[in-house]
């Protein structure tokens, strides 16, 4: 499964303009979504064209409700038009109405408006596979991958194109659960077992889950029905890929190009099995086929240089990336700059690398590259010298200020220069005193990382005089005083405040039913507690919350917390001094197979 994430995310960038995220009302075949908030003279004509047709059905009060609706929807009240023809269409029976209604309600930007108007038009039109699109649309943006799943599959029981490949490759790039899609696909084909695009669909899962043997016989089946299809051709290249069998990947890829010359992901799928097969030349081939068809697609010229990377071939990604970073852009891209700055690593050009990244701006990859410089001047004992390199940055991202020093607080602790660290911190508060609140609550957590408590609630104290509703000076001074001292009504008053202001902040929860813990508040404690599990599956919360179920009386269910916990964290620091103390806390039976998954799969997702 190497190849798997990477292949949906790139592939996702090639598929045609169909369903995603929302579907043409122009008829039920793919077409771009509309994004205009005003209604156009051809859309009335469309309406008065409806109303027409339906108004020897309709009576005087309902034309003039549907009349009124217009002006409101002329005026931009799309909500009240949306609704003004739904309860007319559920009055009078009529798809039309129905099918206005939900037209309008998707320029209203309220998308429990919308489903309420699909739903209607579908209950009406049993034949039109448009509404279970757009359902299908609604429930994917919600999460919802099953339901999306079982209207497409409605769509294709109607003979309809779902595009459930299409869903696929959205649904998993998503993150959406395997099983949670392959049950409706189950259930669907038991009904239809011989429809192909099910079966191909059904097949890209099954191999997902390494269920080879089942994939293969779906593949198979799908062959006897349709040998033609270009979807079949595209998923056993994808299959064959993950399999690492490239050879295969590439003869299947060329028979669905032949199939579908215009689909571009058949080039991609050719690209990428000639660069498993080292086969850099060819690949490069593909891929500048691929740049010339969008040449503007710096998504899709971001995710071949990933290709590129992590395949080793840094300087084909370099050659890749140059044409964009040569473009004077007004918002540049953070990931362009970042990619751009590992191909230069990889190919040891270390000046050039530190530019780049430098030139990441504010955003998702602005740490890491910071990070990544850092780590390079580290390596060859550029302590100095990476210093500079941080501060230098300062006036350009000035938001920016602190989580820079931190860095460089962080690159003098690792390097022993501690005191360094400590003048250099002090020094900068001196320099941007007295409002400078980052700063000082970066000093308050390095004085209890020294244990140096005074020093803590000094700098605490005077953030909270500035700001009473700071809730991280708040919780953090009150964890401490909590953990560290026995000062537990003190803490409680903050962290009650904390929680006022921050209700759903799992660590401020976590914080205050530790709070009562130690001040022998049982029920609240364990109550706090399994709600910042909940929020915050972390191996401390779990300690914490064995520790009060424990104290409970609970021990049964204090153990289901430790093994669950120890499965799901490879590193367990706080559950293994809780057991050092707490030998009988140990599980019975010995904990499941440690898991990367972010998603709950032991005992103790149910407290």
């Amino acid at each position: 499964m190497r190849q798997r994430t990477l292949w949906l995310s790139m592939a996702a960038l090639l598929l045609p303009t169909t369903l995603w995220p929302m579907p043409s009302m122009a008829a039920d075949g793919p077409a771009a979504s509309s994004t205009s908030h005003d209604i156009s003279d051809e859309q009335h004509d469309t309406t008065r064209k409806q109303n027409n047709a339906s108004g020897d059905r309709l009576d005087g009060a309902t034309l003039g409700a549907l009349l009124g609706a217009d002006i409101a929807a002329q005026r931009g009240d799309m909500g009240l038009a949306a609704r003004t023809y739904l309860q007319q269409s559920q009055r009078h029976q009529d798809i039309a109405l129905a099918r206005r209604a939900t037209q309008i309600a998707r320029l209203s930007n309220d998308s429990q408006l919308v489903v309420s108007a699909a739903n209607r038009w579908a209950a009406l039109d049993r034949n039109s596979a448009t509404p279970r699109r757009i359902l299908a649309a609604a429930a994917a943006e919600q999460g919802e991958w099953s339901t999306a799943m079982a209207l497409l599959l409605e769509v294709d029981a109607s003979d309809q194109d779902a595009d459930l490949e299409a869903f696929l490759e959205e649904a998993i790039t998503s993150g959406a659960n395997p099983e949670e899609l392959l049950a409706p696909l189950e259930s669907y084909l038991k009904r239809h077992p011989d429809q192909p695009h099910p079966l191909i669909t059904r097949a890209l899962l099954r191999s997902l889950q390494g269920n080879n043997d089942a994939a293969d016989q779906d593949l198979e089946r799908a062959k006897t029905l349709d040998v033609g299809l270009p979807a079949l051709w595209l998923a056993r290249s994808q299959i064959a890929l993950d399999r690492e069998d490239a050879a295969r990947a590439l003869e299947y890829a060329r028979r669905g190009h032949d199939l579908a010359p215009d689909d571009n992901r058949f080039i991609l799928a050719m690209a990428q099995a000639n660069l498993a097969m080292n086969d850099v030349d060819a690949a490069e081939k593909q891929f500048d086929l691929l740049m010339q068809e969008m040449p503007d697609n710096l998504q899709l010229r971001l995710a071949l240089a990933q290709l590129y990377l992590r395949n080793d071939h840094a300087e084909s990604a370099r050659r890749l990336l140059k044409p964009a970073l040569a473009e004077d852009s007004a918002s540049p891209s953070g990931e362009l700059y970042m990619l751009a700055g590992l191909a230069s690593e990889r190919l040891d050009d270390i000046d050039q690398a530190l530019a780049l990244y430098a030139r990441v701006p504010e955003g998702e990859h602005f740490m890491t590259a910071r990070v990544r410089g850092v780590r390079l001047f580290s390596e060859q004992k550029r302590i100095d010298d990476a210093l500079s390199w941080l501060q230098s940055q300062e006036n350009d991202y000035p938001d920016q200020y602190a989580a820079l020093m931190e860095l460089s607080l962080s690159l003098l602790d690792q390097n022993d220069q501690r005191p360094r660290a400590d003048q250099l911190l002090d020094s900068a508060i001196r320099a941007r005193a007295p409002d400078n609140d980052s700063l000082l609550y970066i000093r308050a957590v390095r004085a209890i990382e020294h244990q140096d408590l005074k020093a803590m609630e000094r700098d605490m104290r005077t953030l909270l005089k500035r700001d009473p509703d700071n809730v991280d000076a708040l919780n953090a001074f009150g964890y401490t005083l909590t953990e560290q001292t026995d000062r537990h009504e003190e803490a409680l008053k903050l962290l009650e405040r904390a929680h006022q202001l921050a209700p759903e902040s799992a660590p401020v929860v976590d914080s205050l039913g530790w709070a009562h813990f130690h001040l022998g508040h049982l029920d609240q404690a364990v109550a706090l507690l399994k709600q910042a599990y909940a929020l915050m599956p972390d191996e401390e919360v779990a300690a914490h919350l064995a520790e009060a179920l424990w104290a409970s009386g609970d021990s049964e269910q204090a153990r289901r917390i430790i093994a669950g916990a120890t499965a799901r964290f490879r590193q367990h620091p706080t559950i293994d001094e809780l057991l050092s103390r707490y030998p009988l806390l140990t599980p019975l039976s010995p904990p499941p197979q440690v898991t990367n998954s972010s998603t709950v799969t032991s005992q103790e997702n149910t407290p």
